[in-house]
Protein backbone atom coordinates (compact mmCIF):
# COMPACT_ATOMS: atom_id res chain seq x y z
CA UNK A 1 0.00 0.00 0.00
CA UNK A 2 1.27 3.32 -0.85
CA UNK A 3 0.31 5.48 2.03
CA UNK A 4 -0.45 9.35 1.08
CA UNK A 5 -0.56 11.63 4.17
CA UNK A 6 -1.23 14.85 2.44
CA UNK A 7 -4.51 15.84 3.89
CA UNK A 8 -4.67 18.76 1.41
CA UNK A 9 -4.30 16.36 -1.30
CA UNK A 10 -7.47 13.95 0.23
CA UNK A 11 -9.35 16.63 1.03
CA UNK A 12 -9.10 17.65 -2.89
CA UNK A 13 -9.67 14.52 -4.02
CA UNK A 14 -12.75 13.93 -1.84
CA UNK A 15 -14.29 16.98 -2.84
CA UNK A 16 -14.33 15.57 -6.48
CA UNK A 17 -15.33 12.16 -5.54
CA UNK A 18 -18.67 11.06 -6.06
CA UNK A 19 -19.78 12.21 -2.71
CA UNK A 20 -20.22 15.88 -4.27
CA UNK A 21 -22.61 14.79 -6.90
CA UNK A 22 -24.80 13.49 -4.21
CA UNK A 23 -24.34 9.80 -4.15
CA UNK A 24 -23.97 7.21 -1.24
CA UNK A 25 -20.50 6.14 -1.75
CA UNK A 26 -18.55 3.28 0.62
CA UNK A 27 -15.17 3.13 1.02
CA UNK A 28 -13.60 0.11 2.40
CA UNK A 29 -9.82 -0.77 2.97
CA UNK A 30 -9.16 -4.29 3.94
CA UNK A 31 -6.77 -7.54 3.75
CA UNK A 32 -6.35 -10.30 0.78
CA UNK A 33 -6.79 -12.85 3.10
CA UNK A 34 -10.64 -10.94 3.45
CA UNK A 35 -11.07 -10.46 -0.40
CA UNK A 36 -12.45 -13.63 -1.21
CA UNK A 37 -15.38 -13.61 1.82
CA UNK A 38 -16.18 -9.83 1.23
CA UNK A 39 -16.52 -9.87 -2.68
CA UNK A 40 -18.98 -12.34 -2.03
CA UNK A 41 -20.89 -10.82 0.77
CA UNK A 42 -21.21 -7.64 -0.71
CA UNK A 43 -22.10 -9.31 -4.01
CA UNK A 44 -25.13 -10.81 -1.90
CA UNK A 45 -26.13 -8.10 -0.36
CA UNK A 46 -26.49 -6.18 -3.19
CA UNK A 47 -28.05 -8.75 -5.41
CA UNK A 48 -30.50 -9.69 -2.17
CA UNK A 49 -34.40 -9.28 -3.57
CA UNK A 50 -33.57 -9.10 -7.09
CA UNK A 51 -31.43 -5.80 -7.57
CA UNK A 52 -29.06 -6.30 -9.88
CA UNK A 53 -25.61 -5.05 -9.35
CA UNK A 54 -22.20 -4.39 -11.68
CA UNK A 55 -18.73 -4.42 -10.60
CA UNK A 56 -15.59 -2.93 -11.85
CA UNK A 57 -12.36 -3.80 -10.97
CA UNK A 58 -8.56 -4.37 -12.17
CA UNK A 59 -9.58 -7.62 -14.14
CA UNK A 60 -12.45 -6.04 -15.77
CA UNK A 61 -16.27 -5.69 -15.94
CA UNK A 62 -19.27 -7.89 -14.15
CA UNK A 63 -22.56 -7.91 -13.56
CA UNK A 64 -25.01 -9.58 -11.55
CA UNK A 65 -28.05 -10.62 -8.88
CA UNK A 66 -28.43 -12.75 -6.41
CA UNK A 67 -28.39 -13.50 -2.72
CA UNK A 68 -26.43 -16.62 -2.94
CA UNK A 69 -23.80 -18.22 -5.23
CA UNK A 70 -20.10 -17.79 -5.87
CA UNK A 71 -19.40 -14.69 -7.58
CA UNK A 72 -17.17 -14.51 -10.91
CA UNK A 73 -13.36 -14.25 -10.30
CA UNK A 74 -13.03 -10.65 -11.29
CA UNK A 75 -14.32 -9.40 -7.69
CA UNK A 76 -12.28 -11.99 -5.62
CA UNK A 77 -9.27 -11.64 -7.76
CA UNK A 78 -8.76 -8.30 -8.40
CA UNK A 79 -8.02 -6.16 -5.59
CA UNK A 80 -9.27 -2.76 -6.02
CA UNK A 81 -12.48 -1.73 -7.96
CA UNK A 82 -16.44 -0.74 -7.15
CA UNK A 83 -19.50 -1.81 -6.95
CA UNK A 84 -22.60 -0.51 -7.97
CA UNK A 85 -26.20 -1.50 -6.66
CA UNK A 86 -29.23 -0.84 -4.42
CA UNK A 87 -28.92 -1.09 -0.44
CA UNK A 88 -31.65 -0.24 1.79
CA UNK A 89 -33.86 0.67 -1.44
CA UNK A 90 -30.80 3.15 -2.39
CA UNK A 91 -28.42 3.20 -5.11
CA UNK A 92 -24.76 3.06 -3.13
CA UNK A 93 -21.55 2.69 -4.47
CA UNK A 94 -19.07 0.34 -2.76
CA UNK A 95 -15.15 1.05 -3.31
CA UNK A 96 -12.70 -1.78 -2.16
CA UNK A 97 -9.15 -1.38 -1.52
CA UNK A 98 -8.04 -4.57 -0.66
CA UNK A 99 -4.22 -3.14 0.57
CA UNK A 100 -3.84 -5.25 3.47
CA UNK A 101 -4.01 -5.97 6.74
CA UNK A 102 -2.07 -3.76 8.65
CA UNK A 103 -3.92 -1.03 5.55
CA UNK A 104 -6.95 -2.05 6.74
CA UNK A 105 -5.79 -1.04 10.62
CA UNK A 106 -4.02 2.25 9.48
CA UNK A 107 -6.77 3.54 7.52
CA UNK A 108 -9.11 3.24 10.38
CA UNK A 109 -7.40 3.85 13.14
CA UNK A 110 -5.24 6.62 12.08
CA UNK A 111 -7.86 7.61 9.48
CA UNK A 112 -5.14 7.60 6.65
CA UNK A 113 -5.80 8.50 3.28
CA UNK A 114 -6.02 5.70 0.43
CA UNK A 115 -5.65 4.80 -2.76
CA UNK A 116 -9.56 3.71 -4.55
CA UNK A 117 -10.36 3.61 -8.46
CA UNK A 118 -12.53 6.42 -9.97
CA UNK A 119 -15.73 6.11 -10.70
CA UNK A 120 -17.67 8.13 -13.45
CA UNK A 121 -20.52 7.22 -14.71
CA UNK A 122 -23.82 5.19 -13.59
CA UNK A 123 -22.97 1.88 -15.82
CA UNK A 124 -19.80 2.22 -13.41
CA UNK A 125 -17.36 1.33 -17.03
CA UNK A 126 -14.61 2.63 -18.04
CA UNK A 127 -10.55 1.27 -17.93
CA UNK A 128 -9.42 0.47 -14.05
CA UNK A 129 -5.72 0.26 -13.70
CA UNK A 130 -4.35 -0.75 -10.51
CA UNK A 131 -3.66 2.23 -8.50
CA UNK A 132 -0.73 1.57 -7.46
CA UNK A 133 1.20 1.03 -10.42
CA UNK A 134 3.22 3.76 -11.95
CA UNK A 135 0.78 4.68 -14.64
CA UNK A 136 -1.79 5.48 -12.90
CA UNK A 137 -3.54 9.14 -13.00
CA UNK A 138 -4.68 10.65 -10.07
CA UNK A 139 -7.95 12.39 -10.80
CA UNK A 140 -8.43 9.62 -13.92
CA UNK A 141 -7.12 6.40 -12.74
CA UNK A 142 -7.81 6.70 -8.62
CA UNK A 143 -8.53 9.16 -5.82
CA UNK A 144 -7.52 9.61 -2.27
CA UNK A 145 -10.04 9.36 0.56
CA UNK A 146 -10.36 8.34 3.91
CA UNK A 147 -12.53 4.70 4.78
CA UNK A 148 -15.25 4.54 6.37
CA UNK A 149 -14.57 1.11 7.81
CA UNK A 150 -11.86 -1.87 7.14
CA UNK A 151 -11.38 -5.66 7.19
CA UNK A 152 -8.36 -7.09 8.76
CA UNK A 153 -6.80 -10.39 9.46
CA UNK A 154 -5.04 -9.27 12.79
CA UNK A 155 -5.54 -7.75 15.92
CA UNK A 156 -4.95 -4.30 16.16
CA UNK A 157 -2.31 -5.10 19.34
CA UNK A 158 -0.21 -6.98 16.62
CA UNK A 159 0.03 -4.17 13.80
CA UNK A 160 2.22 -1.16 15.21
CA UNK A 161 -0.86 1.42 14.28
CA UNK A 162 -1.54 2.11 18.46
CA UNK A 163 -1.13 5.04 19.99
CA UNK A 164 1.32 7.46 17.98
CA UNK A 165 3.69 5.63 15.12
CA UNK A 166 5.47 8.15 12.65
CA UNK A 167 4.10 11.03 14.70
CA UNK A 168 0.11 9.38 13.08
CA UNK A 169 -2.04 9.21 16.44
CA UNK A 170 -3.93 5.67 16.21
CA UNK A 171 -6.98 5.30 17.70
CA UNK A 172 -8.39 2.29 19.19
CA UNK A 173 -11.12 0.87 16.70
CA UNK A 174 -14.11 -1.76 17.24
CA UNK A 175 -12.56 -5.44 16.03
CA UNK A 176 -15.90 -7.77 15.33
CA UNK A 177 -14.68 -11.45 14.45
CA UNK A 178 -16.98 -12.72 11.09
CA UNK A 179 -14.55 -15.87 10.21
CA UNK A 180 -11.39 -17.46 10.42
CA UNK A 181 -9.01 -17.79 7.81
CA UNK A 182 -6.14 -20.81 7.94
CA UNK A 183 -2.89 -20.76 6.60
CA UNK A 184 -0.63 -23.72 5.24
CA UNK A 185 2.84 -24.61 4.06
CA UNK A 186 3.51 -25.69 0.59
CA UNK A 187 6.62 -26.92 -1.51
CA UNK A 188 7.53 -26.62 -5.02
CA UNK A 189 7.08 -28.59 -7.47
CA UNK A 190 9.50 -32.14 -6.39
CA UNK A 191 9.46 -31.41 -2.53
CA UNK A 192 8.59 -34.96 -1.00
CA UNK A 193 5.21 -35.51 0.09
CA UNK A 194 4.29 -36.15 3.25
CA UNK A 195 6.59 -34.10 5.30
CA UNK A 196 6.33 -32.07 8.10
CA UNK A 197 7.20 -28.33 9.36
CA UNK A 198 7.66 -27.84 13.17
CA UNK A 199 7.35 -24.55 15.20
CA UNK A 200 11.45 -24.73 15.31
CA UNK A 201 12.12 -25.94 11.67
CA UNK A 202 9.95 -22.99 10.07
CA UNK A 203 11.79 -20.45 12.92
CA UNK A 204 15.40 -21.90 11.44
CA UNK A 205 13.77 -21.95 7.86
CA UNK A 206 12.81 -18.22 8.08
CA UNK A 207 15.30 -16.85 10.24
CA UNK A 208 18.58 -18.45 7.62
CA UNK A 209 16.77 -18.26 4.66
CA UNK A 210 17.69 -21.87 3.71
CA UNK A 211 18.09 -24.88 5.29
CA UNK A 212 18.79 -28.93 4.30
CA UNK A 213 16.17 -30.69 2.69
CA UNK A 214 17.39 -33.66 5.59
CA UNK A 215 15.71 -31.57 8.26
CA UNK A 216 12.70 -32.25 6.55
CA UNK A 217 13.36 -35.98 5.98
CA UNK A 218 16.10 -37.04 8.59
CA UNK A 219 17.20 -38.66 5.89
CA UNK A 220 21.52 -38.64 5.74
CA UNK A 221 22.07 -41.33 3.27
CA UNK A 222 20.25 -40.96 0.07
CA UNK A 223 21.53 -36.92 -1.10
CA UNK A 224 19.01 -35.25 1.02
CA UNK A 225 21.75 -33.34 2.70
CA UNK A 226 22.69 -31.88 -0.44
CA UNK A 227 19.14 -30.35 -1.40
CA UNK A 228 18.10 -27.30 -0.09
CA UNK A 229 15.13 -25.46 1.20
CA UNK A 230 14.81 -21.90 0.56
CA UNK A 231 12.11 -19.79 2.20
CA UNK A 232 9.49 -17.27 0.26
CA UNK A 233 7.07 -15.28 2.40
CA UNK A 234 4.56 -11.82 2.73
CA UNK A 235 5.59 -8.34 2.96
CA UNK A 236 5.11 -5.74 5.93
CA UNK A 237 1.46 -4.95 4.77
CA UNK A 238 0.32 -8.57 5.00
CA UNK A 239 -1.63 -10.39 7.82
CA UNK A 240 -1.06 -13.79 6.59
CA UNK A 241 3.28 -12.85 7.22
CA UNK A 242 2.23 -11.56 10.48
CA UNK A 243 0.17 -14.54 11.45
CA UNK A 244 2.61 -17.12 10.23
CA UNK A 245 5.48 -15.23 12.15
CA UNK A 246 3.81 -15.33 15.39
CA UNK A 247 2.81 -18.75 15.01
CA UNK A 248 6.21 -19.98 14.81
CA UNK A 249 7.18 -18.02 17.67
CA UNK A 250 9.18 -15.16 15.96
CA UNK A 251 6.81 -12.37 16.64
CA UNK A 252 5.92 -9.38 14.49
CA UNK A 253 9.39 -7.49 14.92
CA UNK A 254 12.52 -10.29 14.47
CA UNK A 255 14.25 -10.15 11.19
CA UNK A 256 13.52 -13.01 8.97
CA UNK A 257 15.15 -13.63 5.69
CA UNK A 258 13.29 -14.51 2.62
CA UNK A 259 14.00 -15.02 -1.20
CA UNK A 260 13.38 -12.64 -4.78
CA UNK A 261 13.34 -14.78 -7.65
CA UNK A 262 14.49 -14.35 -11.63
CA UNK A 263 12.97 -16.85 -14.16
CA UNK A 264 15.27 -18.01 -16.77
CA UNK A 265 12.08 -19.78 -18.06
CA UNK A 266 8.98 -17.89 -17.63
CA UNK A 267 5.52 -19.46 -15.93
CA UNK A 268 2.78 -19.78 -18.52
CA UNK A 269 -1.03 -20.43 -18.24
CA UNK A 270 -3.97 -18.65 -16.10
CA UNK A 271 -3.08 -18.47 -13.31
CA UNK A 272 0.50 -17.89 -14.10
CA UNK A 273 2.57 -21.45 -13.18
CA UNK A 274 5.62 -23.56 -13.57
CA UNK A 275 8.79 -21.64 -14.76
CA UNK A 276 12.05 -21.99 -13.84
CA UNK A 277 14.14 -19.94 -11.52
CA UNK A 278 17.71 -19.21 -12.87
CA UNK A 279 18.66 -17.27 -9.58
CA UNK A 280 17.41 -15.57 -6.27
CA UNK A 281 18.59 -13.06 -4.02
CA UNK A 282 17.96 -12.18 -0.11
CA UNK A 283 14.32 -9.45 -0.78
CA UNK A 284 15.87 -6.17 -1.52
CA UNK A 285 15.06 -3.59 1.56
CA UNK A 286 11.97 -1.96 1.30
CA UNK A 287 9.41 0.78 3.48
CA UNK A 288 5.92 -0.53 3.17
CA UNK A 289 3.31 1.20 5.06
CA UNK A 290 5.58 2.81 6.91
CA UNK A 291 7.05 -0.24 8.05
CA UNK A 292 11.10 -0.84 6.88
CA UNK A 293 12.09 -4.34 6.03
CA UNK A 294 15.81 -4.63 6.08
CA UNK A 295 17.69 -6.93 3.54
CA UNK A 296 15.94 -9.97 3.39
CA UNK A 297 12.77 -9.76 5.16
CA UNK A 298 10.67 -8.30 2.89
CA UNK A 299 8.83 -10.35 0.57
CA UNK A 300 5.55 -10.51 -1.66
CA UNK A 301 2.63 -7.71 -2.02
CA UNK A 302 0.07 -11.18 -2.24
CA UNK A 303 -0.45 -14.63 -1.98
CA UNK A 304 -1.37 -14.95 -5.18
CA UNK A 305 1.97 -13.74 -6.32
CA UNK A 306 4.01 -15.91 -3.91
CA UNK A 307 1.86 -19.53 -4.62
CA UNK A 308 3.19 -18.77 -8.39
CA UNK A 309 6.66 -19.24 -7.12
CA UNK A 310 5.19 -22.59 -5.27
CA UNK A 311 4.79 -23.81 -8.75
CA UNK A 312 8.22 -23.17 -10.26
CA UNK A 313 11.23 -25.53 -10.59
CA UNK A 314 14.66 -24.09 -9.08
CA UNK A 315 17.78 -24.26 -11.60
CA UNK A 316 20.89 -25.75 -10.19
CA UNK A 317 22.96 -22.42 -9.77
CA UNK A 318 19.47 -21.60 -8.08
CA UNK A 319 19.75 -24.77 -5.66
CA UNK A 320 23.38 -23.81 -5.38
CA UNK A 321 22.74 -20.36 -3.99
CA UNK A 322 24.78 -18.39 -6.93
CA UNK A 323 25.75 -15.19 -6.22
CA UNK A 324 28.92 -14.73 -8.19
CA UNK A 325 30.83 -16.27 -11.16
CA UNK A 326 31.52 -19.52 -9.25
CA UNK A 327 30.42 -18.77 -6.18
CA UNK A 328 27.77 -20.55 -4.53
CA UNK A 329 26.37 -20.58 -0.82
CA UNK A 330 25.60 -24.38 -1.72
CA UNK A 331 28.37 -25.43 -3.78
CA UNK A 332 27.54 -29.56 -3.81
CA UNK A 333 23.45 -28.46 -3.59
CA UNK A 334 21.81 -31.05 -6.41
CA UNK A 335 18.39 -29.93 -5.81
CA UNK A 336 16.18 -26.90 -4.53
CA UNK A 337 13.05 -26.14 -3.55
CA UNK A 338 10.82 -23.57 -1.96
CA UNK A 339 8.64 -23.55 1.17
CA UNK A 340 6.11 -20.99 1.86
CA UNK A 341 2.62 -20.10 3.59
CA UNK A 342 -0.46 -19.10 1.74
CA UNK A 343 -4.47 -19.61 2.20
CA UNK A 344 -6.57 -23.09 1.25
CA UNK A 345 -7.75 -20.82 -1.52
CA UNK A 346 -4.37 -19.81 -3.01
CA UNK A 347 -3.64 -23.52 -2.64
CA UNK A 348 -5.80 -25.04 -4.02
CA UNK A 349 -6.41 -23.10 -7.26
CA UNK A 350 -2.60 -21.94 -7.57
CA UNK A 351 -0.53 -24.22 -5.72
CA UNK A 352 -1.02 -27.97 -5.70
CA UNK A 353 -2.97 -27.79 -8.86
CA UNK A 354 0.26 -26.98 -10.37
CA UNK A 355 2.59 -29.66 -8.39
CA UNK A 356 2.68 -27.85 -5.04
CA UNK A 357 3.03 -30.11 -2.54
CA UNK A 358 1.11 -29.32 1.42
CA UNK A 359 3.00 -29.95 4.09
CA UNK A 360 2.01 -30.87 7.80
CA UNK A 361 2.48 -28.31 10.67
CA UNK A 362 3.71 -29.67 13.80
CA UNK A 363 2.50 -33.20 12.42
CA UNK A 364 -0.95 -32.18 12.02
CA UNK A 365 -2.89 -32.11 8.07
CA UNK A 366 -4.51 -28.73 7.36
CA UNK A 367 -8.04 -29.28 7.17
CA UNK A 368 -11.69 -27.55 8.63
CA UNK A 369 -11.73 -30.47 11.24
CA UNK A 370 -8.74 -30.38 12.80
CA UNK A 371 -8.48 -26.28 13.02
CA UNK A 372 -11.98 -26.26 14.60
CA UNK A 373 -10.94 -28.96 16.93
CA UNK A 374 -7.67 -26.79 17.78
CA UNK A 375 -5.29 -29.61 17.06
CA UNK A 376 -4.39 -27.49 13.76
CA UNK A 377 -3.41 -23.37 15.16
CA UNK A 378 -2.20 -21.71 12.09
CA UNK A 379 -5.10 -19.40 11.34
CA UNK A 380 -6.05 -16.25 11.71
CA UNK A 381 -9.51 -14.55 12.41
CA UNK A 382 -11.49 -12.44 9.86
CA UNK A 383 -12.44 -9.06 11.13
CA UNK A 384 -14.40 -5.80 10.55
CA UNK A 385 -12.86 -2.89 12.04
CA UNK A 386 -14.98 0.30 12.47
CA UNK A 387 -13.68 3.43 14.23
CA UNK A 388 -15.21 3.77 17.76
CA UNK A 389 -17.30 6.72 16.70
CA UNK A 390 -18.10 8.68 13.76
CA UNK A 391 -19.18 5.49 11.40
CA UNK A 392 -23.06 6.98 10.94
CA UNK A 393 -25.80 6.42 8.17
CA UNK A 394 -25.88 4.17 5.20
CA UNK A 395 -22.08 3.44 5.65
CA UNK A 396 -23.14 1.86 9.35
CA UNK A 397 -25.68 -0.06 8.04
CA UNK A 398 -23.54 -1.60 5.44
CA UNK A 399 -21.11 -2.53 8.05
CA UNK A 400 -23.40 -4.44 9.94
CA UNK A 401 -25.00 -5.85 7.23
CA UNK A 402 -21.53 -7.20 5.60
CA UNK A 403 -20.15 -8.50 9.19
CA UNK A 404 -23.38 -10.57 9.17
CA UNK A 405 -23.45 -11.78 5.93
CA UNK A 406 -19.72 -13.03 6.28
CA UNK A 407 -20.51 -14.55 9.91
CA UNK A 408 -23.18 -16.83 8.97
CA UNK A 409 -22.74 -17.28 5.20
CA UNK A 410 -19.54 -15.89 3.58
CA UNK A 411 -17.03 -17.07 5.29
CA UNK A 412 -16.52 -20.21 3.99
CA UNK A 413 -16.11 -18.47 0.89
CA UNK A 414 -11.74 -18.98 -0.18
CA UNK A 415 -11.42 -21.80 2.43
CA UNK A 416 -12.24 -19.79 5.88
CA UNK A 417 -14.62 -21.33 8.19
CA UNK A 418 -17.97 -20.07 10.37
CA UNK A 419 -15.95 -18.72 13.48
CA UNK A 420 -19.12 -20.30 15.43
CA UNK A 421 -18.15 -23.55 14.50
CA UNK A 422 -15.05 -23.47 15.88
CA UNK A 423 -14.59 -25.47 19.26
CA UNK A 424 -11.69 -23.10 20.43
CA UNK A 425 -10.93 -19.33 20.55
CA UNK A 426 -7.50 -17.19 20.84
CA UNK A 427 -7.12 -13.72 21.46
CA UNK A 428 -3.97 -12.86 19.87
CA UNK A 429 -2.28 -14.24 16.60
CA UNK A 430 -0.22 -16.78 17.19
CA UNK A 431 -1.69 -16.59 20.87
CA UNK A 432 -2.64 -20.18 22.32
CA UNK A 433 -5.27 -21.91 21.55
CA UNK A 434 -7.92 -22.46 24.04
CA UNK A 435 -11.29 -24.45 24.63
CA UNK A 436 -14.25 -22.07 23.98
Amino acid sequence: MKLLKSTALAALVLSASGIASGQTVIRIVGSNGDRTATQNAIAHILGANGNTWNYHGVGGFVSGTGSSGAVSSIPTSSNFGAWRGTFNSQTVVIKVSFSGALAGISAVAGNTPQRFVVTTAASNTGTVIDPNSGSAVLNTDYEVSTANFGLSTNFQSTSPFNGTYQGVTYNPVDEEVVGVSPLGFYGSPGFPSGLNITNQLAQQLYTTGAVKLSLFTGNYTNGDQNKIVYALGRNTDAGQRFGAYTEIGLGTTSAVKVWKSTYSTAPTGSPLNGGVVGSHVPWPAETVNGIYSPLGSGGHTSGANLAEYLTATLSLDAAKGKYGEGQFLFPTATAGYYVGYVTPSDASTRVTPFGGVAIKFNGVDLTTTNVRNGTYTAWLYNRILRPQSGLTGTAASFATALANQIKTVDATNGGGIIESTLNVVRTADGGPVTPR
